[in-house]
């Protein structure tokens, strides 16, 4: 990665907080609902170019209120919740003794990836075009069950989610508008994030050094394409989505909690957890969450928004262009090491046993449902092997360890045999557009043929 010039950085950084603590004031309202039916969002950005809304100008933009930081409202305690006996219970499980490395890790390598703040291009920071919570993130939503959502197609993609036996769905759709939605499930505050312009949804933990619940808002700026989220706290704080490190603010060099994530099809989900609860809709008219506001961009590889720091064909990595550029993978990244797993290579349904930061997993894969679900493979003091196998008596495939013979469900439980009843520590990781995984990390592996 090139250094880029620090007077140049330092300027471009003090523009950012100045813009951001411009836009900060305990006296200011909580941002309103946003009630009309919005354009594209891509005519949106579009216009940028036409007031000349580069990083430097949105200084002399009005900025939006920042939203309270304290929760309005959270789902009635009184509503049913996921409590079936053979349903995962969490996410995060833990297995007992056994604790999984950071992302990042204690010694991680800083070369190839955009952690290391010194060497951060403060100067590649651009504006998408919308100010300051323009795209206003959603907190606390309503939801509903499965049955009455009105705006979700069954091949529609969510971000699902289950803490301590509530499960909920966020979808694409909503993201594609929000961006950000703060909310609390079983008991436990989260952030769930999502960046249209990469195609990766992150959830992280929410919970403040009170207990309280933080939140998190769309900055309106860019890296890398990539969702710059700030931190409701203080107004100022950036991160960088992919990396969820501080890269400026009271916060900075501090790192968000990444917990697991399920992304699936809507149809999918609900046979996982067919109690789910999901968001009945968002600020806009419902009509606008059945359109994706970009066009062809999901599977156009030559169509970019936003220039790259470093593009594709000058990036280190041996693998930067073998794989067309918006092709999903799963991204995992232990201890400081990150491996991608393109879905093209893993055929129609998988379960692969493989090691990533020192930490054996196993992926499980299903095509139709666009299901990829890294686990963690040590039980105990052992560390299994699995291989696919079928269950007639629930939805997609399960798998069957060689140590134990146990039967264990895509869900991570064990349904039968020695080790019945245990779940899977589930590896927090997430999906993404192959350009954008490997320019967050230019030293990725990839698994199949293609890396190998």
């Amino acid at each position: 990665m090139q250094v880029p010039n620090r007077d140049l950085c330092s300027t471009a950084l003090a523009i950012l907080l100045g813009l951001l603590a411009a836009s900060c004031s305990e006296d200011e309202a909580p941002l309103a609902p946003v009630a009309s039916t919005p354009g594209s969002i891509e005519e949106v950005r579009d216009s940028a170019d036409e007031i000349g809304a580069t990083t430097a100008d949105l200084g002399t933009t009005p900025a939006e209120d920042v939203v309270s930081s304290a929760a309005d409202s959270v789902l009635d305690d009184g509503e049913p919740q996921d409590a079936l006996p053979d349903e995962a219970t969490s996410i995060g499980s833990t297995v007992e003794g056994f604790d999984l490395p950071t992302p990042s890790g204690t010694s991680g390598s800083l070369e190839g990836t955009f952690l290391d703040l010194n060497r951060f291009p403060y100067e590649s920071i651009v504006s998408g075009g919308p100010p300051k919570d323009g795209i206003p993130a959603l907190t606390n939503p309503n939801f509903v069950g499965a049955s009455f959502v009105e705006y979700l197609r069954d091949d529609d993609l969510v971000l699902g989610v289950v803490v301590n036996g509530e499960s909920r769905a966020y979808p694409h759709n909503i993201g594609w508008w929000h961006e950000i939605v703060n909310d609390r499930i079983g008991g436990r505050p989260i952030s769930v994030t999502f960046c249209p312009l990469t195609g990766t949804g992150l959830v992280f933990d929410a919970e403040d050094g009170g207990g309280g619940q933080f939140q998190l808002g769309v900055s309106g700026l860019l890296l890398n394409t990539n969702l710059i989220m700030y931190d409701r706290r203080d107004g100022q704080t950036l991160y960088t989505q992919i990396a969820f490190k501080a890269v400026s603010g009271p916060r900075r060099g501090e790192t968000l909690d990444l917990l697991p994530v399920v992304e699936t099809t809507w149809a999918s989900w609900k046979r996982l957890y067919p109690q789910t609860w999901v968001i009945e809709t968002g600020l806009y008219n419902i009509e606008v969450y059945f359109n994706y506001p970009y066009g062809d961009y999901r599977t156009n590889h030559q169509y970019f928004l936003f220039n790259l720091v470093i593009p594709l064909s000058l990036n280190g990595n041996s693998y930067a262009t073998d794989i067309l550029a918006k092709e999903r993978v799963l991204g995992v990244r232990l201890d400081g090491e990150p491996k991608a797993y393109p879905f093209f290579a893993m055929g129609s349904r998988a379960v692969i046993n493989d090691q990533v930061g020192g930490v054996d997993i196993a992926v499980v894969w299903d095509r139709a449902s666009y299901l990829a679900i890294p686990y963690a493979r040590q039980v105990e003091d052992q560390s299994l092997t699995f291989d696919q196998a079928e269950m007639d008596e629930f939805p997609f495939f399960g798998m069957r360890d060689r140590e134990t013979g146990t039967l264990w469900d895509v869900r991570g439980l064990a349904v039968e045999g020695e080790l019945a009843g245990r779940q899977l520590r589930q590896v927090p990781a997430h999906n993404s557009m192959w350009f954008a995984w490997v320019t967050f990390w230019q030293n990725t592996g990839v698994w199949g043929e293609v890396g190998e």
